[in-house]
Order: C-alpha cells, then sequence, then structure tokens
C-alpha cells in the first residue's frame, strides 16, 4: 500500500502553486521581501546570501491569511530575527539557519497541505509551530513517521505526554494542567465561589477546562451545568443564555476569538447579562474591536506571564498561591530590540515564544554536536534539549546568543532565559510555568491588574483529552 508521505510527495512533486510565498496572496508576498530586506540591512551579516545545501533549515507555518492573519507576519519576524541572531553569531557548527514558512491559513485544508509540503518535499526536520491545535494533531503521524523535531510556541498547543522512538515535541508556552491552575486561582482570588463553562470541542480547550473544573472543586469552588460548542455551531443566544442564567458568579469562555466574537456579540444583542472569565486565547490582538462598546467590562482573563521567575517576588511559603510582585525589565528589553529591528514593532506576547523556539533548536542542534552526534534524530534532540538546560546551571539570556552557542559548544549546561520565560521542562518536553498574568477588560482594552502564582497538585483530569505521543512507553 502507498505510504502517506509517497501520496503527499505525488501531490506536490512537479508543482509550485503550495510551495513557499507563492501559497500567500500578493500582500503576504511582499510582506515576505520586506522581512529579508530588513534583516539584510538590520541585522548585519549575509543573511541575503543564496540557499546552499549544508543550510539548516527551519519550517514553520504561520497563519498569514485566515482569521488569524493578524499575528501571521509578527510571528514570523520573530523567526528571522532569532534565525539572524543565531547566524551572525556563526550558526551551528559553522552551518547557518534558514526559514522555509508557508501560510496555514489560520488552520484550514490549505494549510494542512501547505505543512506536508514543508514536510515531505523541502524535508525539514526542525519544525516550529504550527500555531494552530487542529493542524498540530493532523500531522502527528507525519512527524512521528519522518521523525522530526516539532517546538511548539503556540497558547493552544497539543498537550504533551509520552515520548517515543520517533518524532518529538517541545512545548513552550503554559500546559493545560498549568492553565486550569492558573484559572482556579484567579477565580479563587476574585471570590468566585460558582462556576459553569462554555468550551470549544477541542482538546486543548476541553483539558484546560478539566483542570480547572478540579482545581476550582479543591479549594470548595462549586460548578454549574455547562455547555461544549461544535465548531461547525453558527447560533449561540439561546444555549449562551441558558447558561449564563444559571446564576453562577461567573462564566468561563474557552473557545477560539472567532466564535467568541460571534457568540458575545449575540450575547449582546440579546441583552444577556452574566460575568465572564476568558481563556488565554482571547488575549489576542483585534479581538476585542468586534465587541460593542464597554459590553465586557469587568470580564476577568488570564494569560501567560512574560515576566522571567527570578523577576518575581515569591514567597518562601509553602504551598503558596496568590499575586505577586514582579519586574518586566527582560519583556521590555526584548520588546525594545524587536522594535529596533522591525522599524517600531511591537512583539505580540507569542513573539517571544518565537523567537525562542529558534534559539533553543540551535542550542540543542550545537550541544548534539559536542556529543558527536552531527544529525541527531527528533528523540535525541529532545535529550539533547533537556539535558542541557538546568535550573542549577549559570543564568545566561537571550540578549547574548554567542554566548549561548559558546557554552552548548563546551558542553556547559545553561539555565536559559529567553525572550519569554526561565525554561524548566518536564520528562515529557512541556516547559514548567507558575506565574501568570492577571487582566481584566475596560472600554474594549485590556488592563493589567497584576500576576499570579499558581502551582497545583496535578488531578486525575487528563484521561480524556487527546495528546501528542500518547501510543509509547515513557523514557
Amino acid at each position: 500500500m502507498e505510504s502517506r508521505g509517497q501520496r503527499q510527495r505525488g501531490r506536490f512533486w512537479g508543482t509550485s502553486s503550495n510551495r513557499g510565498p507563492k501559497n500567500c496572496p500578493t500582500i503576504v508576498l511582499a510582506h515576505w521581501f520586506l522581512s529579508m530586506a530588513g534583516l539584510a540591512f538590520g541585522c548585519g551579516g549575509d543573511t541575503e546570501r543564496s540557499a546552499t545545501s549544508d543550510d539548516i533549515v527551519i519550517g514553520a507555518a504561520l497563519p498569514f491569511t485566515g482569521e488569524r492573519a493578524t499575528i501571521g507576519r509578527n510571528l514570523e519576524q520573530a523567526l528571522l530575527l532569532a534565525i539572524a541572531d543565531v547566524n551572525d553569531a556563526g550558526g551551528v557548527g559553522g552551518r547557518r539557519l534558514r526559514l522555509e514558512s508557508r501560510d496555514s491559513n489560520s488552520g484550514s485544508q490549505r494549510g494542512v497541505d501547505a505543512l506536508l509540503d514543508l514536510l515531505y518535499n523541502e524535508k525539514v526536520r526542525y519544525l516550529v509551530g504550527p500555531e494552530e491545535n487542529d493542524l498540530a494533531n493532523e500531522i502527528v503521524p507525519d512527524i512521528k513517521g519522518l521523525d522530526v523535531f516539532n517546538v511548539l510556541p503556540g497558547f493552544a498547543s497539543p498537550y504533551i505526554e509520552r515520548v517515543g522512538s520517533r518524532g518529538a515535541w517541545l512545548r513552550l508556552p503554559p500546559s493545560p494542567l498549568a492553565f486550569g491552575c492558573g484559572l482556579s486561582e484567579m477565580a479563587r482570588e476574585n471570590s468566585v465561589h460558582t462556576a459553569n463553562s462554555i468550551v470549544a470541542q477541542d482538546d486543548f480547550n476541553q483539558a484546560v477546562f478539566g483542570e480547572f473544573l478540579s482545581y476550582f472543586q479543591a479549594v470548595e469552588g462549586r460548578t454549574l451545568p455547562s455547555i461544549t460548542l461544535r465548531d461547525s455551531q453558527q447560533a449561540y443566544a439561546g444555549r449562551v443564555a441558558k447558561t449564563v442564567e444559571a446564576g453562577a458568579d461567573r462564566t468561563l469562555l474557552m473557545v477560539n476569538p472567532t466564535a467568541a466574537s460571534n457568540l458575545l456579540i449575540q450575547w449582546v444583542s440579546s441583552r444577556g447579562g452574566g460575568e465572564w472569565i476568558f481563556g488565554p486565547s482571547l488575549h489576542t490582538p483585534g479581538f476585542l474591536q468586534n465587541i460593542p462598546f464597554d459590553a465586557l467590562d469587568g470580564t476577568l482573563l488570564l494569560a501567560p506571564t512574560l515576566h522571567l521567575p527570578h523577576e518575581c517576588d515569591i514567597p518562601d511559603d509553602e504551598g503558596y498561591r496568590g499575586p505577586v510582585a514582579c519586574s518586566d525589565e527582560n519583556a521590555k528589553r526584548f520588546q525594545s530590540y524587536f522594535a529596533e529591528r522591525w522599524d517600531g514593532a511591537q512583539p505580540f506576547p507569542a513573539a517571544h515564544f518565537y523567537y525562542d523556539a529558534v534559539v533553543l533548536i540551535a542550542l540543542g542542534l550545537q550541544y548534539a554536536q559536542t556529543h558527536g552526534d552531527d544529525e541527531p534524530g527528533a528523540s535525541n534532540m529532545h535529550r539533547y534539549v533537556r539535558r542541557l538546560i538546568d535550573e542549577d546551571a549559570p543564568l545566561q539570556g537571550w540578549q547574548d546568543v554567542a554566548a549561548l552557542l559558546a557554552s552548548a559548544e563546551r558542553g556547559d549546561k545553561i539555565d536559559f532565559a529567553g525572550a519569554a520565560t526561565e525554561y524548566r521542562f518536564d520528562k515529557f518536553g512541556s516547559a514548567e510555568h507558575f506565574v501568570f498574568d492577571a487582566w481584566t477588560i475596560e472600554e474594549r482594552e485590556y488592563v493589567f491588574e497584576g500576576s499570579l502564582y499558581a502551582e497545583c497538585f496535578r488531578y486525575a483530569t487528563m484521561a480524556g483529552a487527546n495528546s501528542l505521543n500518547d501510543d509509547s512507553d515513557d523514557e
């Protein structure tokens, strides 16, 4: 029987309609050329030189078109910036990095085709993203079959629970376990005693809700009847009204931005009441502009923090959960650095994680070469990155990529402070997070309220949720 890989090669071989910027609208093509020109003039070095067969190719599928198109260009800029920094530092063992990006079309079948083009035609072994949960799940068999190392910087990336012999994942933002814990702490801090939810039928949102449910009940919160929404659903008013009218202190909304926008517009038009807590995927550029003015005032929202753990004054009290004071010097430094390279543009929060994704790949490859492994497979790369990153090692930041690569080349371990966070990976490759940012919404603006520390015992609620690489034994 013909394999999936052979079928995909047959689909793309000899065609150009799905390759590179050609599958994007003209405006995206123009942006791509501008980005390359910006790096050539702004970053120094020979970033405009022709590609060679010796380049280390990093693939990325980004939402240049579709409902998430507002963030695609910004994320690509973060990737290009990191690649330029690695190359300006001499590359990995003298080899340069090169980005091959494609349009994920915000998660459509066209986006799947673009990803398969990267994997089967470009033969990328190191993939960043995709941003969309459904796309990441769709290509799991291909990641395993081709033994690809996949770094996931997206907030709604699938959960990682096991490690196999082929294909491997590294997840950079908080896990559903951590998000659920943080949401429960936010509820507790705001005296929410009863809650219900409106949750999308995808594995990320379902997993976060499952964790929230356990943690919330553990602190004596009470949950009221909730509803699950299908992706294809269009009419929300009736079901939402029944949920909101159940009388919970807060209703947790865990759906994608497009569904949330449609749902909330229908809810406002029906003069709905109630108070909300929004999940992390709704802290996104442009989302609030579609909502009637002041309709969401007082809404609570939890998002990943960009404060480094050592920038936060975390009490030594065992079992402490609650507000923490944090400085934001690292985030501001990266924002200034990004703006300097990109004509004043500011990085979206997710862009910090995308920059770190490239640096972590480069460090893992350099560390592998030090151990005599010039072409590490995905599972070996997974081990090298986790062994290299060590909280007991000297702290080194993203600001000096050359020093980071030199440490990896010597075989020294690194406590890596990236543009987003100081990384601590569990044995599955999921970054551990215990600090979150709390926001409210006032007059269609996100208003920062402060940071929360939340470290929860893991309850057994993940059994029904999908996870990456869940058909193999643990290490």
